[in-house]
Formats: C-alpha cells, structure tokens, sequence
C-alpha cells in the first residue's frame, strides 16, 4: 500500500500549486491499497472533497474511486491520474535538479598540486 497526503501545503506530498484558497493545506489523502484500487479520505478540509453521482456533485468523507472519476477539492477538478502525475514530476523535477547540481561547468587546475578538478555550479 502506498499513501500520499494531497493539499496546497508544500509539506503535501502531491502539492497543488495553482489551486485557490479552496483546497485545504492537507485536503486528502489518497491510498493505493494492494489490490491497485485507489481509496480517498478527506482530511477534514475547509471546503470539502466531492464526486459525481446521478449528475450531481455528494460531499463524501471516504470512498473507492477510480483513476479517471472527476473529483472536486473544494473548487478544484481533477482526477486520480492527474493527482498522481503530479507527483511523478515532481519526482522527475528533483531528480533534474539533483543532476544539475552533481553535474560541472568547466574545470579548472588546482593550485597546489596541478590536478584538473571540475568546476562545480
């Protein structure tokens, strides 16, 4: 099972960055049980956690959903899969900030013993 917690707040594991005021710090969490089902809980947010049903858009508190079900966080629509994509590039993001900073621009000598060592960002 894998949980992530989902909200505005950059301690979130899937933040939402361009959400208004509506989604809460922590909104929801959400949980890939063992089975590969996804399983939401809203995490008491301000402006509540909603899913489409017969049309109309229920509160609800926990629930199954599926990956593509529409989902609002308080005024925010999305999906399982754009939740969780949000995650994988943020995972990519910081792998391309890691390699940018364990990568060299340039060398230089060392003074001292004349050893080329590489310039680092």
């Amino acid at each position: 099972m894998k949980t992530y917690l989902i909200g505005r707040s950059h301690t979130a594991n899937i933040v939402i960055p361009d959400a208004d005021r509506s989604v809460s710090g922590i909104h929801l969490e959400l949980t890939i049980d063992t089975d590969g089902k996804f399983y939401i809980i809203d995490c008491n947010s301000t402006n509540g956690t909603y899913r489409k049903h017969g049309g109309r858009w229920n509160a609800i508190q926990q629930t199954y959903v599926n990956q593509d079900e529409q989902i609002l966080l308080g005024k925010y629509l999305t999906t399982v899969r754009e939740l969780l994509s949000m995650r994988f590039k943020k995972l990519s993001l910081k792998s391309d900030e890691q390699y940018q900073k364990d990568t060299h621009i340039g060398v230089e000598r060392d003074p001292e013993t004349g050893e080329i060592i590489p310039r680092r960002f």
